[in-house]
Formats: C-alpha cells, sequence, structure tokens
C-alpha cells in the first residue's frame, strides 16, 4: 500500500510540475501567470479537501504498519495534493528568490547552513530571507499539524486552499520589477 501511495504521489507531483510549464507561455514572472498558477494550486487542493472529505477515512494512520487512505477516494485526495504541491514548486522555482523554496526543507537549510555570511553580526539580507524562509516552514509544519489534529485532514486542506486563493489575490498587488538600466 505504501508503494502504490509514493507512486501515486510522484505521478501526481510531476504532473503538477508539467503544468507549471504554462507559464512559459504567459511568462514566469507576470502577475497573471502567478495568478492562475496560484489560483489553479488553490483549485487542487480544493479537489483534495473534498475527496479528502468524501473518502470517509482518518487522517493519520493509527499504527505504522496500517498506513491511512487507503480507499480510491483517499489515493484520488493524495493525487491532487500532490499535483498541487508540483504545481507549486516548479512556480517557486521559477520566481527565484530566497522565499520560492517552498516545497523542500532540506533546500532551504543547505542554502542556509553554506551561506558564507551566516555568522555575520550585521544585517545581510540574503541570509536573514534565508532564516524567514526556514522559520517559516518550520512554523507552518507546526500550525498545520495543528490544524490537521483539530478539523482533520479535508478541514486542513479547506484551511490551504483558502490561503491560496489569498496569495492569488496578493499577487495582483506585488508590484512589478523595474526594468534594469543599461
Amino acid at each position: 500500500m505504501a508503494d502504490r501511495q509514493a507512486l501515486t504521489s510522484l505521478v501526481s507531483f510531476l504532473g503538477g510540475a508539467s503544468i507549471g510549464r504554462i507559464g512559459d507561455k504567459l511568462g514566469n514572472n507576470t502577475r497573471l501567470w502567478l495568478f492562475l498558477g496560484t489560483f489553479i494550486q488553490a483549485l487542487l487542493t480544493m479537489a483534495a479537501a473534498i475527496t479528502a472529505w468524501q473518502g470517509g477515512q482518518g487522517s493519520v494512520a493509527g499504527f505504522r504498519g496500517e498506513p491511512a487512505w487507503t480507499n480510491a477516494l483517499s489515493f484520488l485526495a493524495l493525487a491532487f495534493a500532490s499535483a498541487s504541491i508540483g504545481l507549486q514548486g516548479i512556480m517557486g522555482k521559477r520566481v527565484n528568490s530566497q522565499f520560492a523554496t517552498t516545497v523542500v526543507l532540506t533546500t532551504v537549510w543547505c542554502e542556509f547552513m553554506s551561506d558564507p555570511n551566516l555568522f555575520r553580526r550585521r544585517f545581510v539580507i540574503s541570509r536573514d530571507h534565508k532564516f524567514i524562509a526556514v522559520f517559516a516552514l518550520f512554523f507552518g509544519g507546526f500550525v498545520g499539524r495543528a490544524i490537521l489534529d483539530q478539523v482533520g485532514s479535508a478541514g486542513a486542506f479547506g484551511v490551504g486552499t483558502g490561503i491560496r486563493v489569498v496569495i492569488a489575490i496578493g499577487w495582483f498587488f506585488v508590484p512589478a520589477k523595474k526594468a534594469a538600466s543599461k
């Protein structure tokens, strides 16, 4: 069962990442793509919430040998969630900022620990942004687990959907990059 879940997650992640190729046509850093891509992520997360809710299984496995999410709707929820994260990963990589590595904690941690200015006592924007990204990932993990314990996986996906919609709308208010002067 664990292998089937992993394969479903991996294939769906790759599918979601391939949706990110739409950004190549629209422009990876255009407001239109950032809004549209984030809104697609919200729709995928909403689909995960609905299918997890309709799947009717527990959010967390009771024992290590007995995984949760073993019916067809739960697999579909896993697929939607993984596709959403795949799209988030490709979009984050294309935005190319210190905060864009939202999918893999080890990447953020390694970049933070290898920063040549790690132990400088003054403000260093690149290092400080990496620290904020690491802190935000840990804090988000704790908050996410607390939400999961209170409202279950469907509710947690619902909260995630709301956050993604707010972020999608927020892209319209981010100032455009200034053109480089020659």
